[in-house]
């Protein structure tokens, strides 16, 4: 009994020490997963750290990659610089040194050399202060650099290797350490010879220019005067509008001719001034003026307070100094008396150009009634003593034949001469079978092919018809006498009211320029013709490229003289 409680009791305290152990092994087993679990986390973290750092690691060496890249393209931007730098030192305009704080110089660039006249292994010797030539001026402008540590744009004189006394333009400044010490300087210098010669040219200059615009100033009071007194003395009007036509000048004779003063006018237009119809007729001539930027000529009839009155009015653009215009003056002439006598004279004209043809028409008459009928009488008696003689005296009926045949010649030359001095056929018949006769008579005299072209032509007589004829005749003795012209055409016609008659040649032309100074060829009296039958005659002709004669009138054509 005992043995087997001593056994249980064994058992049992073997039993509660298993307990003992499984619960210490549980323990262990909670550390240990505790531990492991503690390891897990620390290894976690590691590896998380170890991911940072190793980030950190990358980024750094990405960093300092871009360090090494930034600092080797710095350098190269440096070389670069100073490359640049070099090169701007050696090309500049202007002289640059640099030296130390002693003076001696460390740099003397290629501008130095060319203004100075030294190399720089040359100044090895020397400082800096031996090149300026004025002490004094060395004191104040270094005085100037120890106060304000730079000196800009100073003028001083400065020797040159050949001594040579020079001004220059110098610009200093001090150059430091990184504690601030000077170590140095770099001057610029420019040669100011060639500014100074520039200055006393434009001091020079100035002067003259003064004294020019003086005596322009002086010549323009002069000029101004003279204008003044030619406007105020003048006998024709004389004034300025602007764009829009607004008076802007008018001189002494506008004022007394329309009752109105300078200041009533200035700011006022022509329709303020005269009836609508005159007025939109001046305007629409200021216009054109304008439009063309071409002086124009024209005649203008003004009804002035004493009387209507015909002027010559003369207007041309004004301009600015873009060259644009800015208004026109006009200059008017009173012809009124002028054309009255023009008038006159175109009537007296008139009177003796008709007088002219009665008289041709009378002579011709003469010659070829009177004249003509002697001869023929004369020329029949001859025949007869030529017939009479033949058997008494051969030789004197001979001289009698002869004779006969000399008044024929002679009747010819009447009947031409009666001819060219009033065409019968011109009365008979009429201008187009005028025409055609002389053309063609003209054509066989002078060997010269002409051509005559009709069309659409009223019955021409009178003044009108006679003014026509005339004018062919003038200008075809003109292609005889100077064209030396192979061929000629002659045309006639009526349209929207005129007459136009135009005679045009093959030959040599002319200048009308040079003609038109002297009137020559018949051209005055061919004007004149037109002119009274209130027609017109125009020339056309260049040197070796013909000329025509184009003349126009009325196509009633029997305007009275």
């Amino acid at each position: 009994m005992r043995d087997t409680d001593k056994t249980k009791a064994q058992l049992i305290e073997e039993l509660a020490t298993l307990r003992r152990r499984l619960a210490e092994l549980q323990i262990f087993k909670d550390y240990r997963k505790m531990a492991e679990e503690a390891r897990r986390r620390a290894y976690g973290e590691l590896e998380h750290r170890i991911a940072e750092r190793t980030a950190e690691l990358v980024q750094a060496n990405q960093k300092l990659k871009q360090e090494i890249e930034e600092r080797k393209r710095t350098e190269a931007e440096l070389e670069q610089t100073k490359d640049y730098l070099e090169n701007v030192i050696a090309n500049s305009v202007d002289a640059i040194g640099i030296v130390d704080r002693h003076g001696k110089f460390i740099l003397w660039n290629r501008r130095s050399v060319e203004i100075y006249g030294y190399q720089l292994e040359e100044l090895s010797n020397k400082t800096a202060f031996e090149l300026y030539a004025d002490p004094d001026e060395l004191d104040r402008m270094l005085g100037r650099l120890r106060h304000d540590g730079v000196v800009r744009e100073f003028e001083i004189l400065m020797k040159k290797k050949d001594g040579t006394i020079v001004p220059m333009d110098i610009s200093i400044s001090l150059l430091k350490d990184d504690l601030g010490r000077t170590i140095g300087s770099v001057c610029l210098a420019r040669d100011l010879s060639e500014r100074k010669k520039a200055e006393a040219a434009l001091k020079y200059a100035q002067a003259e220019l003064r004294r020019y615009s003086s005596d322009l100033e002086r010549q323009v009071r002069e000029q101004t005067r003279e204008i003044n007194s030619i406007l105020r003395y003048t006998p024709s009007v004389v004034y300025i509008k602007d764009r829009e036509g607004r008076y802007t000048l008018v001189n002494s004779r506008y004022e007394e001719l329309f009752k109105i003063s300078q200041e009533q006018i200035r700011g006022k237009c022509d329709h303020d001034m005269f009836p609508r119809a005159l007025a939109d007729q001046i305007r629409a001539s200021d216009l054109k003026v304008l439009g063309h930027r071409q002086p124009c000529q024209a005649e203008e009839a003004m009804p002035p307070p004493d009387g209507r009155r015909t002027y010559l009015s003369v207007k041309f653009p004004l301009y600015n100094e873009q060259g644009a215009p800015t208004g026109l003056c006009g200059i008017a002439t009173d012809i009124t008396e002028l054309k009255k006598a023009q008038d006159q004279l175109r009537r007296l004209s008139g009177s003796i150009m008709a007088n002219q043809e009665k008289e041709r028409k009378a002579i011709a008459r003469e010659l070829h009634d009177e004249l003509g009928q002697v001869l023929t009488a004369l020329r029949m008696d001859a025949v007869w003593l030529s017939e009479r003689l033949q058997a008494q005296d051969p030789k004197a009926g001979e001289r009698a034949l002869a004779m006969c045949g000399l008044i024929d010649s002679t009747i010819d030359e009447v009947r031409g001469l009666a001819t060219r001095l009033r065409p019968g056929v011109l009365d008979d018949l009429g201008l187009i079978d005028a025409l055609e006769w002389y053309i063609a008579d003209f054509g066989k005299r002078t060997g010269i092919a002409c051509a005559f072209k009709h069309r659409q032509v009223p019955n021409i007589d009178g003044i009108g018809a006679t003014a026509a004829y005339r004018i062919v005749q003038e200008a075809l003795t003109n292609v005889t006498r100077h064209a030396a012209a192979t061929q000629v055409k002659v045309s006639l016609e009526a349209k929207k009211g005129m007459l136009t008659l135009a005679v045009a040649d093959n030959g040599r032309g002319f200048d009308l320029q040079e003609i038109a100074a002297s009137e020559c060829l018949g051209l005055a009296g061919m004007r004149e013709r037109a002119g009274l039958l209130g027609g017109s005659l125009e020339i056309r002709s260049r040197p070796g490229k013909g000329t025509k004669v184009c003349f126009k009138l009325p196509a009633d054509g029997n305007r009275s003289a």
